[in-house]
């Protein structure tokens, strides 16, 4: 069923297609998870769950003449293939319409049904589904109707294969413990006349699995011999663990640091010409390792692991770039294989296999127009968004983005002119008012806008200024131990993660006080950043205080420091009202005589009675969670002491530039390379369902969370769910219990006291608990997108897979903006690949946290996009103003008008689905510099292939308006025979320039008594026209200069 595809290879398009089709694959307008393709011109994007990344195909006429990975978020190239292999989309195939394997397939399903006594009102959707040829949740289960016969993982091992036990008879009892569950779940759904095939139809029993496997040569790994076993083929092996090794190592941690006492083991093992190899969780550990261990007079050089491991040198210490959780010793061998986790801390997950594309920084993302949203345009305020249309204008096609206005007035906005409109959010779901063409309301309330704008932009310059008089304490650089802690981060920082790191350390190593913003998802290593400045702090006898929001973040902030911080010289305590007052009170008395290095707490760490011996770093986690009262105490605490602010709810990017050496921001934006997509489900409501998930989840060990959002029948599933999992404990929790009982239940859930909580959506945003990896959403269709997206983010955040059901009556009576939330929840079950989905509720939060509640009015008015672009200039020009000395004013705004003679626009036959158009015409208005156009420019060639006459065009008109932006030319101007170039009021060439360029083009230029400058053209055509102008513009700039 595989197709094999080879760059270079003639392979007919539309073909190709049709073999995609009968794969399992569905067409979509952009490739984004496993089963997707698309097809755009010469480009074909697959993704083909053989891959990590998506595949696209190249083709010139039937030629493949590139194949290669791109990234699902960004869209972009990252790395060349010579072959790919395409893997069917889904284990369930259906066969050409007309075959008879079509037939056959619903023969089977009619003569199962009535063999099995289905029900018609049960089987009628599931009938329709199969006609339809659709791939709907659950059918795996049918797989046996789509094969005359199944195959086992076991029918594909080669006959030499070897099958290594280990544990035996516990494989054995798994097996049938899993076996009488699939038979348990059988007869359940058979009871609730529920169509299910027989299991035997669809699994092997735990006899048949142990028949197969005993067909094939076995090696058994016991703990021990038993008196059954045959002597002759037992082979003893003696190997020992670390355990009494790593508690050596942890007792003289204290007083010299791990490092020392681990070199001079290493050594007397090398010296007794034993060998010594260790395995490091990914080649950047291994390198940091080495680099730590280099200076111990140790030899050590880092290889792939052999496979035969007595064959390692006996004078060096040998490195592997390979992850393993516990190592062992071999003393007949004289062998020691030890694990990095072993020796820093528990290794969680190693690195994924996909190498991240080198990151060039966030890239400014762009939401979605759909017909019929509201729009703000910067001249002409509030209309309603009708679509792109292309239009000819005196014998010129152009392409044109459509507002109406109230009474129907139409507004035809050039594409190459959408810099002035942006899609109207506000703070709140209320629809604002639209207005109408050329009215003078909207006039009125820009410049409202523009005069709190101006306010606000002065007073986070003020608070700039006031922060660089204020003269902090520069703590020591970063030593051996700090090291140590580095190399017992479980995983590799990502790179987000890596520079807030530096910009912290590089903040407290400077004399000027810390006032540094880290924003970050939950679970992408805020946390990390501030142990190890923390750490930093505690290492030159200065105390942290570490403020959070709530109950359940200061225990679960503690128990990571803890976790974190073991087996160095740090004394953590928790501070809040779950801690006893004889507890409280030795807390607050270490405090004050400094024997308490960091203290994790509520605000209660604000009350009168903590005072610090030797204060030196607070870090404020989710500061806009605290009351105003709160706010005000935590001012006097930060006076002369380094802050440290962390954020899960993130920022807009125009508001990040706004606040650019305003405050210190440190953005993660990058998910951790352990984490994994959450597998997301939708699925009718069924008991069984619920059983079978929190089962599943109790069996490893695991936790869950059922979110009920009724609060009057909360109490009633959760009787429902004890009754189905009876050694589930189970719990509620929602948001009109006494705050006092919600924070004990959330902390037992912490402490693992709970198995499944049953609860509404209040479930704490900040929490991360990553035993919890399965979550069950009820009446899924009741809630909004942005809002289920955050709940299925509170599981996947460990090593272990998580799961998210989302539970619905009827898959078929859903209303069609349900099955538009959960389709989309479905499509973006890639990580990473949500960005879009949540991102502007979130940020709209972000700001208006950030901007402070007095500026919701005004941002209700104009909608958040264009009051945040309004600040960011703002801000600029304040900034410029003040560096070049000159009197502060108003800043003023410019977007040229360009009117030239030929066609400038992106065609549909380029790029067909409107909205990616709309998307590229808006980062094409924002295109700071040449740079970012060259970036973009090979990003179109790369996703939609090579650029049309239209599309060179309007990349043309783009760089062509920069250049008249930094020369103040407002408008561009193409007449017969002629070029026009009206200046701005405001502009940097002076008269005499002009003057002298004119009296030296012989005729070629003039200018006209209304001070527009007009250049003869000599063939009147849009080629002519761009290059004319360029050099008019470089000759103006060069004299202005």
């Amino acid at each position: 069923l595989a197709e094999l595809l080879i760059r270079g290879e003639e392979i007919e398009p539309a073909n190709l297609t049709g073999r995609l089709v009968r794969l399992g694959y569905e067409p979509a307008a952009m490739v984004q998870s496993v089963g997707d393709f698309s097809v755009r011109g010469g480009i074909v994007d697959i993704f083909s769950p053989g891959f990590e990344a998506p595949l696209r195909l190249d083709f010139f006429g039937d030629t493949v003449e590139s194949l290669r990975l791109f990234d699902p978020i960004s869209q972009r190239s990252i790395q060349e293939l010579d072959e790919a292999i395409l893997l069917p989309a889904h284990e369930c195939l259906y066969s050409a319409t007309d075959s008879p394997m079509a037939a056959e397939l619903l023969d089977r399903f009619d003569r199962c049904g009535a063999e099995l006594g289905w029900k018609h009102e049960n089987t009628g959707r599931l009938e329709e589904q199969l006609r339809g040829r659709h791939h709907f949740p659950g059918i795996e289960f049918f797989l046996p109707l789509f094969h005359r016969s199944l195959a086992s993982t076991l029918d594909y091992a080669p006959k030499d294969a070897v099958a290594v036990l280990i544990n035996p008879p516990e494989i054995e009892h798994a097996m049938d413990l899993t076996w009488e569950r699939i038979r348990a779940n059988c007869r359940e759904a058979t009871q609730g006349d529920t169509p299910v095939l027989p299991p035997d139809q669809l699994f092997w029993d735990s006899t048949t699995a142990l028949a197969g496997l005993k067909r094939m040569a076995q090696v058994r790994l016991h703990d021990f011999i038993t008196e059954d076993m045959d002597r002759s083929k037992v082979y003893p092996i003696k190997s020992d663990s670390h355990r009494l090794f790593k508690q050596e190592l942890e007792l003289q941690r204290h007083s010299e640091g791990l490092l020392p006492p681990l070199a001079r083991t290493l050594t007397g093992w090398l010296a007794q010409g034993e060998r010594v190899g260790i395995a490091c969780r990914s080649p950047r550990h291994a390198r940091h390792l080495a680099e730590l261990l280099t200076p111990h007079h140790l030899a050590v050089v880092i290889e792939e692991p052999p496979a035969d491991l007595p064959a390692l040198p006996a004078d060096q210490i040998v490195l592997y770039p390979t992850p393993l959780t516990a190592g062992f010793d071999l003393p007949e061998l004289g062998l020691h294989l030890l694990s990095e986790s072993e020796l820093f801390g528990e290794m969680r997950l190693g690195p994924r296999r996909r190498q991240r594309r080198k990151e060039k920084g966030e890239p400014v993302r762009f939401e979605e127009l759909r017909v019929g949203d509201i729009v703000v345009h910067e001249e002409h305020g509030l209309g309603t968004y009708q679509g792109l249309n292309s239009l000819e204008v005196n014998g010129v096609r152009r392409e044109f983005l459509i507002i109406t206005y109230l009474g129907d007035e139409k507004l035809y906005v050039p594409v190459d002119r959408l810099v002035t409109v942006t899609k109207y959010k506000g703070l709140t779901d209320k629809q604002p008012k639209l207005d109408h063409l050329g009215g003078k309301a909207w006039a009125t309330v820009k410049r409202k806008v523009k005069e709190a704008v101006w306010k606000v932009a002065q007073d986070l310059l003020k608070l700039y200024a006031k922060r660089q008089l204020v003269e902090g304490r520069a703590f020591s650089m970063t030593d051996q131990l700090f090291e140590e802690l580095e190399e017992s981060f479980p995983f590799d920082e990502t790179p987000g993660q890596l520079k807030a790191i530096n910009d912290v350390i590089a903040d407290l190593t400077s004399t000027t006080c810390m006032d540094r913003l880290v924003c970050g998802d939950v679970g992408y290593g805020k946390t990390e950043v501030a142990i190890r400045a923390a750490f930093k702090v505690v290492e030159d006898k200065y105390q942290v205080a570490v403020l959070v929001p709530t109950t359940v973040l200061a225990e679960q902030h503690a128990e990571t420091f803890r976790e974190r911080l073991t087996g160095f010289p740090v004394t953590i305590r928790c501070l809040n009202r779950f801690r006893s007052n004889p507890e409280q009170r030795e807390t607050i008395k270490g405090l004050a005589e400094g024997r308490v290095d960091i203290v994790i707490g509520t605000h209660r760490l604000l009350s009168k009675d903590v005072q610090f011996k030797r204060l030196g770093l607070l870090i404020v986690d989710e500061e806009h969670r605290f009351g105003v009262a709160h706010k005000e105490k935590l001012k006097r605490l930060r006076v002369g002491v380094d802050v440290l602010t962390l954020t899960a709810t993130p920022i807009p990017r125009t508001l990040q530039m706004s606040l650019l050496g305003v405050r210190d921001l440190s953005i993660i934006n990058t998910a951790p390379e352990h984490r994994r997509s959450v597998k997301t489900f939708v699925a009718k409501y069924d008991d069984l369902v619920i059983k079978e998930a929190v089962t599943r989840e109790m069996q490893r060990q695991g936790q869950v969370f059922l979110v009920s959002n009724r609060v009057r029948s909360i109490y009633e599933m959760a009787r429902r769910v004890q009754a189905m999992v009876p050694l589930a404990r189970v719990a509620v929790a929602h948001g009109q219990m006494a705050g006092k009982d919600l924070e004990e239940i959330m902390v037992a859930f912490v402490h693992r006291e709970i198995d499944v909580l049953v609860c509404t959506t209040i479930i704490e945003s900040g929490l991360d608990i990553p035993n919890a990896n399965t979550i069950i959403i009820t009446r899924a269709d009741r809630l909004g997108l942005a809002e289920i997206y955050q709940l299925r983010g509170r599981v996947g955040r460990s090593r272990e897979q998580a799961f998210a059901y989302l539970l619905v009556p009827a898959l078929d009576s859903l209303s069609k903006d349900a099955q538009q939330r959960l389709q989309a929840l479905m499509d973006y079950n890639e990580l990473g690949g949500g960005f879009k989905l949540a991102m502007s509720d979130l940020q709209i939060r972000g700001g208006g946290n950030i901007l402070g509640e007095s500026q919701s009015g005004t941002i209700a008015s104009v909608g958040y996009d264009l009051y945040l672009d309004l600040l960011q200039k703002t801000v600029e020009d304040l900034k410029r103003g003040q560096q070049e000395g000159a009197e502060l004013e108003e800043p003023v705004e410019m977007e040229p008008e360009i009117n030239l003679q030929l066609a400038a626009f992106l065609p549909a036959t380029y790029i067909a689905d409107a909205n990616q158009r709309y998307i590229a015409y808006r980062r094409l208005s924002f295109m700071a510099d040449a740079a970012e156009l060259a970036d973009l420019t090979d990003e179109l060639v790369d996703r939609y292939g090579p650029l049309p006459e239209e599309a060179k065009n309007l990349l043309d008109v783009v760089s062509l308006k920069q250049d008249l932006k930094q020369a103040r030319i407002s408008r561009l101007e193409q007449g017969v025979g002629t070029l026009a170039f009206s200046f701005h009021d405001k502009r940097p060439v002076r008269p005499e320039q002009v003057l002298r360029m004119v009296q030296g083009s012989r005729g070629a230029i003039r200018l006209l008594p209304d001070s527009r400058l007009l250049v003869k053209l000599t063939e009147n055509v849009g080629a002519e026209a761009i290059a004319v102008a360029r050099k008019t513009l470089r000759a103006l700039l060069d004299d202005a200069m």
